[in-house]
């Protein structure tokens, strides 16, 4: 049995910002349009869904609340799914207690680190958005300066114990030992995957792409793959129709 876990938004989802006309909504708050996915993307991934011999799993950073506003297939959850970078794992749709408990238990000495930095936030002149625990596995808000604010929060935390992040206004304090790649591990050794592919497009994602038999990913984030290594122009092509379209028609 194959896996074929995937990083979301601008893996297999795009912002509202970047879609066409002809894109399909797959995301909705309060009824905003949020996340699209093109037709192409959305039926190929509807294919590789109702096969038989590959399993599809998000793996994304996503809150459990964020995960929960995307639909794929109507009313029809993925079989398994991962939020918060691995923390959570969903089994078809359902959030699987045991799991979230053994994951709360590999960070407990990262709490002392979550409220320095919350604290840290809290003094922040440059942050501009609620600071949030979430899903009480790693730390999130936003700053107009972000590498400012995370130059200056890697001064006050532990290292060995958490790292710092940043993409685009957004900081994040994550436990260095719950990545993507530690979740794809427990994964494997949960349900006896032969194969695992993964897909994904930041540096989020690289533990994962990793320790998967087979990567996938724009062209930008090769250089950092040490597995087999597939890798796409996304700049000029939608990422999702690209990687998709190559599984089905390779697996």
């Amino acid at each position: 049995m194959i896996l074929f876990a995937s990083d979301l938004d601008n893996t297999l989802i795009h912002s509202y910002k970047k879609a066409s006309d002809s894109d399909i909504c797959i995301e909705y708050k309060e009824g905003k349009a949020l996340s699209y996915m093109t037709p192409a993307a959305l039926g190929l991934l509807e294919a590789l869904n109702r096969r038989s011999d590959i399993v599809f799993s998000p793996v994304t950073t996503r809150s459990t609340e964020q995960y929960e506003r995307i639909h794929f297939f109507g009313n029809d959850y993925p079989e398994i799914a991962l939020a918060a970078n691995g923390g959570i794992l969903y089994e078809n749709g359902v959030i699987n207690r045991e799991w979230y408990e053994e994951s709360k238990e590999l960070i407990s000495d990262c709490l002392t680190e979550f409220r320095h930095g919350l604290d840290y936030f809290k003094d922040d002149d440059y942050v501009y958005f609620d600071i949030r625990l979430v899903d009480e596995l790693f730390v999130f808000t936003k700053s107009t300066a972000p590498l400012t604010t995370k130059s200056v929060l890697e001064s006050v935390l532990n290292l060995k114990k958490v790292g710092t992040f940043n993409i685009g206004d957004k900081v994040y304090i994550f436990p260095n030992i719950l990545t993507k790649g530690l979740a794809v591990d427990r994964l494997r050794k949960k349900y006896g995957f032969d194969k695992i592919i993964a897909a994904g497009d930041s540096e989020f994602d690289v533990a994962m792409l990793n320790r998967a038999d087979l990567a996938l990913c724009p062209h930008q984030l090769d250089k950092f793959v040490s597995s087999e290594c597939v890798s796409f122009d996304a700049e000029n092509r939608n990422f999702a129709e690209q990687l998709l379209e190559y599984i089905n028609q390779n697996f």
